[in-house]
C-alpha cells in the first residue's frame, strides 16, 4: 500500500504523467525526428548549357530532355548595319557560389540560304549578376559559307562570385551582316533548342548543392537521405548522369525513396548495417550532371547506432509526408486493354477489360496512398486526400502495408473518385481511356494488383478497370484517345500500348481507323465468326496524339457472318454464271481472271467496309462476264462434238448414205446419189 506524502508527487500523480509521456512517444513519427543536415557538394564545374525557348524568353539547361521536337529560330533577311539582337538566355535565379576564370564557349546552329555566304560581326555578351563579359568575332569566324554551319564565340569569364538572387545571361547580337551574291530571299537562319540541335554555352560555373541529412535507424535499416538542390529543381536529381551514395566506399544499392525537400527533392536509401551498436560511417555524394564532365563529390562521416531487434526489417524507408509522383524523368507505364463487341438481348454492347502495369515513383505514391487512405492529413493532395476511411481503423492505416481492407476500400470507392484521382493524381484522362462518359456506363468496376508484395516498397502494381456499356449503332464513333497528359514535371516518360478487339458473328466495327500518330501498328481481320483488330505500339510520348475510331454496327450486312455469306454466294453465283455462258467457248482468258477470287477473299479477311468489299465482288463478277460473253467459240475436235448430230438413212437403191437434217415428218428427201426420193415418215 502507497502513502502519499505531503510536499511531493504520489504515485496517484506520477501514474498518468508517465502514461501521458509513453502515448506522446509512441505517436511521434520516426522520420519526423529533427535532423541536421550538412552541405558536403559542389563547387563550380564545367557543364554544358544547351539553349533554349523563344528569342526574347529564352532559357539555359544543361539537361537534353529539355530540348524540344522542333528547334527555336530567327532569321535575318536584310542587310544589318547597326546592332540589333538576336536573342537571350538566362538561368535566373542562378545557384550561388564561386566560379573560376576560364573561357566560355558559345556556339549556335546557322543556315545561309540564296547566298553565297554572310560576312557577320557578331559579339556574345555575359552578364553575372553585376558583371558583364563580351566576345566577338573575328577573322577566323566572321565569314558564314552558304548552307548549314555553325557560328562560335569565345568570351573571357574573369573569376568572381553569384549571389542566390542573381542571373545568369547570355545574349548574341550581331553589329552588321552583310550577303555575298545574294539571290532572292537570301536569309540567315539562327536555330536553338530543338532535339540533336547542338546550340549551347560551355561555361564553368556552381550549378547544383549536395545535402546530407543525420541518418536515422530503425533495427539493422540506416535511412540516409540526400538533398539534391539546384536551380533545375527535380530535373537535376532526373535528368544528372550519375547519382551516387556511398557509405564506406561501397554504392547503397536500391532505388531510393523521392519525396519533396522545399522546391527541392530528397532522395531517401535504405541501407543495412552489418554490426550493430555504436559506429562511425563514411557517407559519400556524387554526382556526374553530364557524360563527360567531371564527377562531384563530398563525404563527412556520422554517428549511428543501429540494433538488432530480431526483426528483418520493416521494408525500407516510409516517409510520413506524401511521396513525390516523379523524380522529374517519369515512370514508363505498360497498357494492355481487350474490347468485345457483341449483341445481347438486341442491344450492341462493347466490353473494356484495361490493365495499367505501373512501377517507379508513381507506385510507390499509390501504394503509400492506399496505406494512408481515409487520413485527414491536410497537407495531401487532393486526389488522396478525397477518399474516405470506410472499413480502414488506425490500427490498419500507415502500418507499411496495404491490407485487404485499404485494397477493398480504394477499389469501392474508386467507382466514384476515379476521374479526379487518376485526371489529377495519375495524368491519365480516364474518359479518354475508356471511351465515354463514366456515368453513361452500364458498370465499371477497379482492382488492383500488388504483384506479390504487400508493402509500401517501390514495388509495381496493375490496376485494372472492366467497364461495360450500350453503344450507338451505326454512327462513328471514338473508341480511344490519347489518354496520357502531358506535365511540366511528367509523370510518365513514355507507355507502351497493346489493344486486342473482338467482335461476335453478328457485330462489326466497320470502317475502323486509327489516325494522329504515325508510330501506332493497326491491323485488322475477318472470318465468319467474328473481327479481330490488334492496336500496337512502344515508347510513345505523352505529348503524342491519336484516336481510334469506328462504326459500331449489328446489321446483316455488316455482321461478319452475313457479309461473309453474301460475299461467298456471289462468288459462287459469279463463277456458275461464267462457266455456263462459255460451255461451248474458250475458258482460257476466264481461267486467268479467276486470280480476283483471292483479292476479294483477302479485301473481305483484311476488314474492307462492306460497301468495298461488295465493290470489289461486283466488278470482278462483271469482268468474268464480260470476258465469257467475249470469248471464241472452240474450234477443232471439241466443236464437232459440240455440234448437234442427225440420222443418216442409206438409199435403198444406190446404198448412199443421206443425213435427216429435220425433223418435220413426212419428209421428202432426194438421194445424193442416184437422185431418186426417198420418203421418210417417221
Amino acid at each position: 500500500m502507497f502513502v502519499e506524502q505531503s510536499g511531493g508527487f504520489g504515485m496517484r500523480t506520477i501514474k498518468p504523467l508517465i502514461l501521458c509521456a509513453i502515448l506522446l512517444a509512441s505517436c511521434l513519427p520516426l522520420t519526423e525526428v529533427a535532423a541536421d543536415s550538412e552541405e558536403v557538394c559542389c563547387d563550380s564545374t564545367t557543364v554544358e548549357l544547351f539553349l533554349l525557348g523563344p528569342a526574347s524568353s529564352g532559357e539555359m539547361s544543361p539537361f537534353e530532355a529539355d530540348l524540344a521536337e522542333e528547334s527555336e529560330e530567327k532569321k535575318i533577311s536584310d542587310a544589318i548595319a547597326q546592332q540589333e539582337e538576336i536573342a537571350s538566355w538566362e538561368i535566373d535565379p542562378s545557384w550561388p557560389g564561386a566560379y573560376p576564370s576560364s573561357t566560355w564557349e558559345f556556339s549556335i546552329d546557322y543556315e545561309v540560304a540564296n547566298a553565297g555566304g554572310a560576312q557577320i560581326n557578331a559579339s556574345v555578351e555575359v552578364a553575372i549578376g553585376g558583371d558583364t563579359f563580351t566576345g566577338t568575332t573575328d577573322q577566323t569566324n566572321s565569314f558564314l559559307a552558304a548552307g548549314s554551319g555553325q557560328l562560335t564565340i569565345d568570351v573571357n569569364v574573369d573569376a568572381g562570385s553569384i549571389s542566390s538572387s542573381s542571373a545568369i545571361t547570355v545574349t548574341l547580337s550581331a553589329q552588321t551582316v552583310v550577303f555575298s551574291v545574294p539571290g532572292t530571299d537570301a536569309g540567315l537562319t539562327f536555330s536553338w533548342g530543338g532535339i540533336g540541335d547542338e546550340s549551347s554555352v560551355t561555361a564553368d560555373i556552381p550549378i547544383v548543392s549536395l545535402r546530407l541529412e543525420e541518418p536515422v535507424s530503425d533495427g539493422m535499416e540506416v535511412y540516409l537521405s540526400m538533398i539534391v538542390a539546384s536551380p533545375f529543381g527535380q530535373m537535376t536529381a532526373a535528368h544528372a548522369n550519375t547519382l551516387e551514395l556511398r557509405v564506406n566506399g561501397a554504392v547503397v544499392s536500391g532505388d531510393p525513396i523521392v519525396t519533396s525537400s522545399g522546391d527541392y527533392v530528397r532522395l531517401t536509401w535504405t541501407w543495412v548495417a552489418t554490426t550493430s551498436g555504436e559506429q562511425e560511417i563514411s557517407v559519400e555524394a556524387s554526382i556526374q550532371i553530364q557524360s563527360g564532365t567531371p564527377v562531384q563529390s563530398g563525404l563527412t562521416t556520422f554517428i549511428i547506432q543501429p540494433f538488432d531487434d530480431g526483426n528483418q526489417g520493416s521494408g525500407g524507408f516510409y516517409p510520413t509526408e506524401e511521396p513525390l509522383r516523379s523524380d522529374g524523368a517519369g515512370s514508363h507505364l505498360i497498357v494492355k486493354m481487350d474490347m468485345n463487341l457483341s449483341t445481347e438481348d438486341g442491344w450492341l454492347t462493347l466490353e473494356r477489360n484495361i490493365d495499367l502495369i505501373i512501377d517507379g515513383e508513381i507506385a510507390y505514391w499509390m501504394r503509400w496512398g492506399m496505406d494512408n487512405i481515409g487520413s485527414e492529413d491536410p497537407g495531401l493532395s487532393l486526389p488522396l486526400r478525397i477518399f474516405n476511411s470506410g472499413m480502414v481503423n488506425d490500427d490498419d492505416r500507415q502500418n507499411r502495408m496495404i491490407d485487404d481492407v485499404e485494397r477493398n476500400e480504394f477499389e469501392n470507392q474508386m467507382v466514384n473518385l476515379a476521374p479526379t484521382y487518376m485526371n489529377d493524381g495519375m495524368a491519365i484522362e480516364l474518359e479518354e481511356l475508356i471511351g465515354s462518359n463514366i456515368q453513361d456506363l452500364e458498370r465499371i468496376s477497379f482492382n488492383v494488383n500488388l504483384q506479390g508484395q504487400k508493402k509500401v516498397t517501390p514495388h509495381p502494381l496493375t490496376l485494372s478497370i472492366s467497364t461495360l456499356e450500350i453503344v450507338k449503332e451505326n454512327e462513328k464513333t471514338v473508341l480511344l484517345r490519347n489518354f496520357v497528359k502531358v506535365q511540366p514535371t511528367p509523370i510518365w516518360s513514355s507507355y507502351d500500348m497493346s489493344i486486342e478487339i473482338d467482335t461476335g458473328m453478328m457485330a462489326s466495327l466497320t470502317g475502323a481507323s486509327i489516325k494522329g500518330e504515325d508510330s501506332i501498328d493497326f491491323s485488322q481481320r475477318r472470318t465468319p465468326f467474328g473481327e479481330s483488330i490488334d492496336i500496337s505500339v512502344e515508347n510513345l510520348k505523352p505529348s503524342a496524339t491519336f484516336y481510334f475510331e469506328a462504326m459500331p454496327s449489328g446489321d446483316y450486312l455488316n455482321a461478319p457472318m452475313t457479309l461473309s455469306t453474301i460475299t461467298f454466294a456471289l462468288i459462287a453465283g459469279g463463277i456458275m454464271f461464267s462457266m455456263r455462258l462459255t460451255r461451248n467457248k474458250r475458258r482460257s482468258a476466264l481461267w486467268i481472271e479467276m486470280s480476283l477470287i483471292p483479292a476479294v477473299l483477302l479485301a473481305l479477311f483484311l476488314g474492307y467496309p462492306p460497301f468495298t468489299v461488295g465493290a470489289i465482288a461486283g466488278i470482278s463478277i462483271s469482268i468474268w462476264i464480260i470476258t465469257a460473253v467475249a470469248s471464241p467459240r472452240r474450234k477443232g475436235n471439241a466443236a464437232v462434238a459440240s455440234q448437234v448430230t442427225y440420222p443418216v438413212i442409206e438409199c435403198p437403191a444406190c446404198g448412199t448414205p443421206n443425213s435427216i437434217t429435220t425433223d418435220e415428218r413426212p419428209f421428202r428427201l432426194p438421194c445424193t446419189g442416184c437422185g431418186r426420193i426417198l420418203k421418210i415418215v417417221d
